[in-house]
């Protein structure tokens, strides 16, 4: 097999205003550290296979179509082989407008010049192609905790640590043939939402990535964040989340980093590459979604992010369901990867995990449609199944059903 690797800056060079938090209403006011977009382009004699990688939120539905479309025009990359990955950093900005203005606030220019960095990088990447050995190396982490919390009141979004956090890490190192690193692809499940300061950043993923690249000179790694739509960092005062200035995000990530290090010492499993893809799409439906009529009375009558919620599902065209596409990366036996358009729950990579032994679930790929809780989770409610559709500007919340669709779009690959 082989590798190509870029790195590029895309730290916005004019203030705009982040995403994340809705709280954050004016553009970033610094730069704690820079922000990057990273290239790995892997082919083999079955074919070629294109990760783009950035520390952001995630990207833009529409976004991710025009640059699979120009990069596959202008490469001969397969569509179905082009994949935009995030870290989903809380502390860049967006790359598209799909949702309410309180959440994002889109910058066109930004996304132009996002734009031609991801095509530099896949022409950088295109031009260092290298043989390598991939190798797989597994471990845990103890940086994330369960977030739902089930109370009288609701479900509260606190440090739950009753109910099991996802602690699966796993490293792929690319090696030359001198056994030097080409490059390594980092796979957690935790939110990187440490710091919610007015300020761009690349969070713990970035910041750790930063610091194998100081590790491994010529080497270009990227993160490969997970199910985490209900694991966050184990930040916490008593029993509530806490965010923390950039000074304590860098203790976290020189933690995470110490743990991706001593993984990478350790021997791992070799990897006979053997790449093929396959992408399954699935209609997920939602409830409460109002009328044609009652959303333009809705229109008339809301106000602050009720009415942005209201107007960008109109302008969506009021939908009764959103588009899931999962994606199956084989690269042989002993690694396999599921991609979703989506924040998904850790129970589903649990799952994907049983139908393929060792299967590494990536989400936040391709495109956004919201969270994708299980049944149990969407009839307890709370901000992840019920109140995050207002900002994702959804035209109802996901139904229970989802639950069984969204598991037989990961069976279907069994016999891939």
């Amino acid at each position: 097999m082989q590798l190509g690797t870029a790195k590029l800056a895309v730290t916005p060079p004019i203030p705009v205003r982040l995403c994340g938090y809705a709280a954050r209403k004016a553009p970033f006011e610094r730069v704690n550290e820079d922000i990057f977009l990273r290239v790995h382009l892997h082919r083999s004699r079955e074919g070629t296979i294109l990760f783009v990688y950035a520390d952001l939120l995630w990207w833009s539905g529409g976004f991710v179509d025009a640059a699979r479309e120009m990069l596959s025009a202008r490469y001969a990359i397969p569509i179905e082989n082009i994949f935009f990955v995030a870290s989903h950093n809380h502390s860049g900005p967006p790359t598209g407008g799909r949702f309410t203005p309180s959440l994002e606030e889109f910058s066109p220019g930004y996304a132009d010049f996002l734009m031609q960095r991801v095509e530099q990088g896949v022409r950088i990447a295109q031009e260092n192609l290298e043989p390598v050995n991939v190798f797989r190396h597994d471990g845990t982490c103890a940086l994330n905790v369960y977030r739902r919390v089930i109370s009288d009141s609701g479900v509260l979004m606190r440090p739950n640590y009753r109910v099991p956090a996802d602690h699966t890490l796993t490293v792929f190192a690319f090696r030359r043939p001198d056994g030097s690193l080409k490059g390594c692809m980092v796979h957690y499940p935790c939110h990187a939402n440490l710091s919610d300061q007015n300020a761009v950043s690349p969070d713990y993923p970035g910041v750790a990535l930063r610091m194998l690249d100081g590790d491994f000179p010529d080497s270009v790694s990227l993160f490969l964040q997970g199910c985490t739509a209900d694991l966050r960092p184990n930040s916490v005062l008593g029993d509530r989340f806490v965010a923390v200035d950039h000074e304590k995000v860098l203790l976290f990530a020189e933690n995470f980093h110490r743990q991706c290090r001593a993984l990478l010492e350790q021997p791992g499993k070799a990897v006979q590459p053997c790449l093929r893809t396959s992408r399954t799409t699935v209609s997920l439906p939602l409830e409460g979604v109002l009328s044609k009529e009652e959303l333009r009375a809705r229109l008339k009558t809301a106000q602050g992010v009720e009415r942005e919620w209201a107007q960008a599902v109109w302008d969506s065209g009021n939908r009764a369901f959103e588009e899931l596409e999962v994606s199956c990366i084989r690269y042989g036996p002993e690694m396999c990867f599921y991609t979703f358009n989506a924040e998904v729950a850790q129970e589903y990579a649990a799952f994907a995990r049983g139908v393929r032994p060792g299967a590494v679930c990536i989400a936040y790929t391709n495109g956004m449609i919201g969270y994708l809780c299980t049944a149990g989770q969407i009839a307890h409610g709370g901000y992840e199944p019920k109140e995050s559709a207002l900002y994702f500007a959804l035209a109802g919340t996901y139904r229970q059903e989802i639950e069984p669709l969204i598991k037989k779009a990961i069976r279907s690959s069994i016999h891939f």
